[in-house]
């Protein structure tokens, strides 16, 4: 019984980490611009990245995932934008939208790396905007 109730602890420890979009910073991992911290507490409305956490590889198809939230809790049902600001990469017909769920994740599929380099991805949702990058790397 002693275990199982220190898994659930652990749990409870990691899981708003892994939520929250906590990434190692690196070659391909996604990140704000603007530095944060998955410890603080949150305070206002936020746009985390929850993935991609490993490499990007030039020519790959990326799979952005975003989580929205204001004051920690989830906005649901709001639509993302996604828009490439800068950096060797697009969207087919330059933009993507995509709706958040229950938790306030919404995820971008289309986003096509044509280079090597940085990435720079404006999310937006309602008011809320937030500048993300993506390091592309050679395979």
């Amino acid at each position: 019984m002693k275990r199982a109730a220190g898994a659930v602890a652990l749990l409870a420890v990691l899981l708003p980490a892994v939520l929250t979009g906590c990434t190692v910073g690196g070659p391909g991992a996604a990140k704000p611009s603007a530095s944060s911290s998955a410890d603080a507490p949150q305070h206002g409305p936020a746009i985390r990245v929850v993935s991609p956490e490993g490499a990007v590889k030039l020519g790959d198809e990326v799979r952005l995932v975003i989580r929205v939230t204001d004051d920690g809790a989830p906005l649901a049902e709001r639509d993302a934008t996604f828009e490439v600001l800068s950096g060797p990469a697009t969207y087919p017909g330059g933009f993507e939208t995509s709706a958040t769920d229950s938790d306030g994740v919404a995820s971008s599929l289309g986003l096509h790396a044509e280079g090597a380099g940085r990435v720079t991805i404006r999310v937006a949702v309602g008011a809320i905007r937030s500048d993300l990058t993506i390091d592309v790397a050679v395979p």
